[in-house]
């Protein structure tokens, strides 16, 4: 045919029964039309019924003994698993996973989240030093020292000096 473009590459799917009813109808008309296309169509359906006749056939299935096999296969599965058959469940391995990592992180907390020891001494060693030195008899005025750094009163002292003339 002059004007249509040969359908080389539907002719294999054409054979096989692939195309949609579209497709299969515009090949169908220009198979009539153009003797060069019916040739490779008919070389293409030989050259398939050879390809499909040297294969060897699959052998026969036969389902009751595939039935009894897999029968024998869980019956020896469901045997060996025995005491361990729960570990093969998801969520008992999943709440023992939980379990352990909550248990791993309050192990962690506690441990790192410890009171010190040294912490304690020092304090201990701090107000013993404070009562020798009279410290805590005056700790009303050594409290509001803060209070006075505050209002300036500290840092202007050097202002208070005797040395006004007034």
């Amino acid at each position: 045919m002059g004007t249509t473009p040969h359908p080389d590459t539907l002719l294999i799917a054409y054979v096989r029964g692939e195309l949609a009813e579209g497709d299969r109808m515009t090949v169908a008309a220009h198979l009539a039309a153009c003797a060069e296309c019916t040739r490779a169509l008919e070389d293409f359906q030989r050259i398939l019924q050879d390809l499909g006749s040297s294969l060897p056939r699959p052998p026969e299935v036969h389902w009751g003994a595939y039935r009894a096999e897999l029968r024998e296969k869980l019956e020896a599965r469901r045997q060996r698993a025995g005491g361990w058959q729960w570990l093969r469940r998801p969520l008992p391995v999943a709440l023992s996973a939980v379990a352990a990592g909550a248990l791993l992180i309050l192990g962690l907390q506690t441990w790192i989240y410890r009171p010190a020891v040294n912490g304690d001494l020092a304090l201990l060693e701090e107000t013993v030093v404070a009562s020798r030195f009279d410290l805590l008899r005056q700790y009303a005025v050594i409290e509001r020292l803060d209070l006075w750094e505050d209002l300036d009163v500290v840092r202007r002292l050097e202002e208070l000096s005797p040395r006004r003339k007034g």
